[in-house]
C-alpha cells in the first residue's frame, strides 16, 4: 500500500471518528429528553450464573425533574440560625481532620470515625468531645465496613488487604486478599462480599462467618462483579442486588437472597445504581441517571420485600444521590441535595464536587419535602448520620473528609 493511499486512509478514518464522536456528545448530552417506554412484565436471568427472577413493574412513572424544591436564592440570609427551620443554618465541625467511615454507634449518641491523621479509630458526641475505640494504631486504612452492633469492622487497605477487628476482644483476623465489597448479616455475625480470584470462572458472591471461617459460594460472578452491589437487607431476605442493562436508559434490577431464592425483580430507569434500605428491609431508596433528567442523579424508591419486591417503584422528584441521604425511619429520609445540577452531573459526579448541598427531609410515600437547612458554610456532604433522639444530623465533607453537625431541635 502506498503511502498516499495510507494517508488518505488515516484522513477518512479520522473524520469518520470525529463524526461519531460528536454524534455520542449529542446523543447524551444535547439530545431532546424523551418519554420513557412504559415498562412491561418480563422474565430475564443473571449472566454469570446469578439466579432468574420474574419483573415486577406496577407503576407508570414520568419524567423526573427536581420536584418543586424550594430554591435557596429565595430564602432570607440576613441571619444565621443555630437551629435547622428551613433557613440559613451554623453548621458546626466536629472533628478538624481527615476521616474515613464516619458511622453513627448502635445506641445512637455517637459517631464512630478512623482518622487518618493517626490511624486510629474514635468516637466524638454532640458537644465535639473526643474519645478513642481503641489504642491500636491502624496504618492507611482505605475503607471501613461496620457491623450492625459497631463492635466489629472490616478494614480495607489501598492494596485491597483486608482485616477483621473486634472492638469488644480486640481479636484482628486477616482475611483473604481477593474478598472485597464486604456486608455484615443483621445478626452481627457474617460476612457476605465478593470474592474475586484472578481466574474469573472462580469469582462468587460468598458469606462467611465475620472472622473469616465457615466460607460458602453462594453464586457465580463471572465479570460481572461491578455490577453486582453487596447490601445485607435488615431482614435479611436480601444480600445483594445486581443490574443488567435493558436498553440505552433502562435496567433490570435483580434481588439476590441468601438460598437462591426467586425474587422478583424491577426496571430501574438510569445508570450508576446507588442505593440504601429503609431500617424495616421495606423499601430500597436508590438514584440513577438518565436522559430523561439531564443525566443527573434522581432519587427513586421501590418496595423491596418477599412479594412485594419491585412494587410501587416512584420517582422522589429529586435530584440527588443516594448516598447523600439516610434513613430518620421507616418512612422518611434526610437528604443533602446539591443547590444546583450541571447537565450531566450524574455522568461526572465532578461537576458537582464545589456545588454547595442544601439539607431536606423527605417522605418516601408521600414525597412531601421539607427545606431543613441551607449551611452558613457551602459543603458538599456524604455519610449522613441521624442521632436516635433527632436531635442532631452529622456528615462529612466529602472535599475535606470533615465530620460536621447540624442541629436539628
Amino acid at each position: 500500500m502506498s503511502e498516499r493511499t495510507k494517508k488518505i486512509l488515516f484522513i477518512v478514518g479520522f473524520i469518520i471518528l470525529v463524526i461519531l464522536l460528536g454524534y455520542l456528545l449529542y446523543y447524551l448530552l444535547l439530545r431532546p429528553s424523551i418519554t420513557p417506554t412504559p415498562p412491561t412484565n418480563v422474565n430475564g436471568g443473571f449472566p454469570g450464573g446469578l439466579p432468574g427472577a420474574n419483573v415486577n413493574v406496577n407503576r407508570p412513572v414520568g419524567e423526573n425533574v427536581n420536584g418543586g424544591l424550594a430554591p435557596s436564592a429565595n430564602l432570607p440570609t440576613n441571619e444565621v440560625s443555630p437551629v435547622a427551620r428551613g433557613g440559613v443554618t451554623q453548621a458546626k465541625t466536629l472533628v478538624s481532620t481527615p476521616t474515613v467511615g464516619a458511622t453513627m454507634s448502635s445506641d445512637g449518641k455517637d459517631l464512630f470515625y478512623y482518622s487518618k491523621a493517626d490511624g486510629k479509630f474514635y468516637k466524638v458526641d454532640a458537644n465535639g468531645a473526643i474519645t478513642s475505640l481503641t489504642d491500636k494504631i491502624f496504618h492507611n486504612v482505605d475503607k471501613v465496613y461496620w457491623s450492625p452492633q459497631k463492635d466489629k469492622a472490616v478494614l480495607e487497605y489501598p492494596d485491597g488487604s483486608n482485616i477483621s477487628y473486634n472492638f469488644a476482644t480486640s481479636k484482628q483476623v486477616t482475611l483473604p486478599k481477593q474478598w472485597q465489597d464486604f456486608s455484615f448479616s443483621p445478626t452481627n455475625d457474617r460476612l457476605a462480599f465478593e470474592n474475586m480470584t484472578i481466574d474469573e470462572e472462580s469469582r462468587y458472591l460468598s458469606v462467611s462467618s465475620d472472622d473469616g471461617s465457615n466460607y460458602r459460594r453462594l453464586e457465580t460472578l463471572g465479570d460481572y462483579g461491578g455490577d453486582v452491589t453487596v447490601d445485607w437487607s435488615p431482614n435479611q431476605q436480601v444480600i445483594a442486588t445486581y443490574v443488567k442493562p435493558l436498553d440505552f436508559d433502562r435496567q433490570y434490577l435483580y434481588f439476590v437472597g441468601l438460598n437462591k431464592e426467586d425474587y422478583n425483580a424491577t426496571i430501574i430507569e438510569g445508570r450508576d445504581y446507588r442505593s440504601q434500605w429503609s431500617p424495616d428491609g421495606e423499601r430500597l431508596l436508590y438514584s440513577v441517571y438518565s436522559i430523561n433528567t439531564n443525566l443527573n442523579p434522581t432519587l427513586w424508591v421501590v418496595d423491596a420485600k418477599g412479594e412485594n419486591i419491585g412494587r410501587d417503584r416512584t420517582p422522589l422528584q429529586v435530584q440527588t444521590w443516594a448516598d447523600k441521604c439516610t434513613f430518620a425511619d421507616a418512612l422518611n429520609i434526610y437528604c443533602a441535595v446539591p443547590s444546583y445540577l450541571e447537565k450531566g452531573s450524574g455522568l461526572v459526579p465532578d461537576y458537582a464536587a464545589n456545588v454547595p448541598d442544601d439539607f431536606y427531609k423527605i417522605n418516601v410515600t408521600t414525597g412531601a419535602k421539607t427545606l431543613l437547612a441551607i449551611p452558613n458554610v457551602g459543603y458538599n456532604a456524604t455519610q449522613l448520620s441521624l442521632s436516635a433522639d433527632g436531635q442532631y444530623l452529622y456528615f462529612v465533607d466529602k472535599n475535606t473528609a470533615q465530620i460536621n453537625q447540624l442541629k436539628l431541635k
